[in-house]
């Protein structure tokens, strides 16, 4: 569990820095200015804010329950349709692994070397994909280690890259704002500029509602609640914490990513950091702390040694960051949604050794066969095997719907849940019923949005496969889970 000394303000951080993403920040002000604001605004106020709410409720009755999603569902809907979600919502995660470890190599090459090599990795004459399948499947293999040996490790894992997503945000607070002192005069210019300045973003222009791309990029910018609420029945104490933590981190999250924009709009000149060709956003994050740095070098007169040592420090320490917040981000993943799945629903539908607890209280066994199925998939793909790799193309495209489903089914559960008075009126957040009402037709409203223009774009483009995948890959998980939870239904007859 974690420490009976675990104040509020740090699992606050946690949740705050699991949620924000630095990265998507730096990316809305690099592709829309100023005008990513609006979108910004409008998912906070009718996704983010209401969804945090609906998990702050879930998480407040079923604060020491395992199964999340399962357990809010389960008495709100049905046990299956609980059981089909939750596996759902695991499949997405799983897609997700494999992606993000084969991701890690790259902020650790940063790091070490001050740029990306990863391209150049040929040692003993063995291919780069060979190379980063192998040190892929050592950090799977590491971090699952790790938290078979008991969930402080996850903890501690989470902290270090809260503190160190902390030290970025002032890192680039204060270099911003010293731009600012010596520079006042350039902030409204440059905000007129990144308001002005032409759509980046794929398939948008200048008119306001052509840009509803951007706004399935802002809600997946506020992803993560689900993550960290399958963690709430760890936490000392999460009756009373959890809600009010989510409650209050909502609302810091979604102030520094306004803030954050403003800021980056104000004190650096979109028009030119675009011009360079060496910005794409393969490296974004770093090529935009490192801009930083050289502005801030040139603006305190530094002599050219002075401004390489300045823009590496910049770099390496975003690079840091970054892969801090990779491996916190995959400790809470790699156990959150399989813990849930498998030791929160029935524990009939699996196998007796799935659901076998060590010492340390982890699904050991669940968690090495999970570490497996990922190594397996990341050398799949490692021979660069066309087939292999148009396949986990198109599951790569699936998990935006498969992981935007639960959020919708979840915030759809919501009426329901006050209707069955699951809880009591006075235990619930928010006592009028209508204002409930709203907040899950809101969150309904904008993840059909979501979903039904992820279908939609790539049918527009004549994209037919990708369209089928979108709808096929959901399907087939959800006709799984449904036939495993009728395969146990079955036997409970027997």
């Amino acid at each position: 569990m974690m420490q009976k000394n675990m104040s509020i303000a740090t699992l606050m951080l946690i949740i705050i820095t699991t949620v924000y993403s630095f990265s998507s920040m730096a990316t809305a002000f690099f592709m829309m200015g100023t005008k990513s604001l609006a979108w910004f605004i409008i998912s906070a106020l009718g996704y983010f804010i209401p969804y945090a709410l609906i998990v702050a409720q879930y998480s407040r009755k079923y604060a020491h329950q395992k199964g999340t999603i399962y357990d809010w569902l389960k008495d709100s809907l049905s046990p299956k349709i609980a059981f089909i979600t939750a596996f759902l919502w695991y499949c997405s995660y799983f897609t997700w692994m494999v992606s993000l470890f084969m991701k890690l190599i790259i902020p650790a090459s940063i790091l070490l070397f001050g740029k990306d090599i990863t391209n150049k990795m040929t040692w003993l004459s063995l291919p780069t994909q060979v190379w980063l399948a192998l040190l892929a499947i050592v950090a799977v293999f590491c971090l699952t280690y790790f938290i078979n040996r008991g969930f402080h490790h996850i903890i501690s894992f989470l902290k270090i890259s809260s503190f160190t997503m902390v030290g970025l945000l002032l890192l680039s607070l204060f270099s911003n704002l010293i731009l600012l002192f010596l520079h006042p005069e350039n902030f409204v210019p440059n905000l007129i500029k990144s308001w002005h300045a032409p759509s980046f973003f794929a398939g948008t222009d200048n008119q306001f509602f052509t840009q509803f791309p951007f706004f399935i990029f802002a809600i997946t910018a506020f992803g993560g609640l689900d993550t960290v609420a399958s963690l709430a029945d760890k936490t000392n104490e999460s009756r009373k914490k959890f809600p009010k933590a989510v409650i209050f981190s909502a609302g810091v999250v979604t102030i520094l990513y306004i803030f954050g924009i403003i800021l980056w709009s104000g004190t650096n000149d979109i028009t030119t950091l675009r011009q360079t060709n060496q910005l794409h956003l393969g490296n974004l994050m770093y090529g935009l702390t490192g801009s930083l740095a050289n502005s801030l070098a040139k603006g305190l007169e530094f002599n050219p040694w002075q401004s390489n040592l300045l823009c590496q420090f910049y770099i390496r320490y975003t690079a840091f960051t970054l892969l801090t917040a990779y491996i916190g981000l995959l400790s809470s993943i790699t156990y959150g949604p399989l813990k849930s799945l498998i030791t929160g629903t029935p524990k009939e539908i699996w196998p007796q050794p799935f659901i076998t607890l060590n010492q340390k209280q982890m699904p050991e066994k669940a968690l090495w066969l999970q570490a497996s199925l990922i190594s397996i998939c990341i050398a799949a793909l490692a021979f660069n095997n066309a087939l292999v790799g148009n396949l986990f193309n198109q599951l790569t495209y699936m998990t935006n719907v498969s992981r935007a489903l639960p959020y919708l089914v979840v915030a759809a559960s919501f009426p329901f849940f006050i209707q069955k008075n699951v809880v009591t009126q006075n235990m619930l957040l928010v006592p009028i019923k209508k204002i409930n009402y709203l907040l899950s037709f809101s969150v309904c409203l904008c993840v059909t949005a979501a979903i039904f223009f992820q279908i939609y774009s790539p049918f527009q483009a004549g994209e037919y496969n990708n369209v089928l995948t979108l709808i096929f890959g959901p399907s087939l998980f959800s006709l799984l889970a449904a036939k495993l939870y009728q395969r146990f239904e079955d036997r409970q007859v027997i």
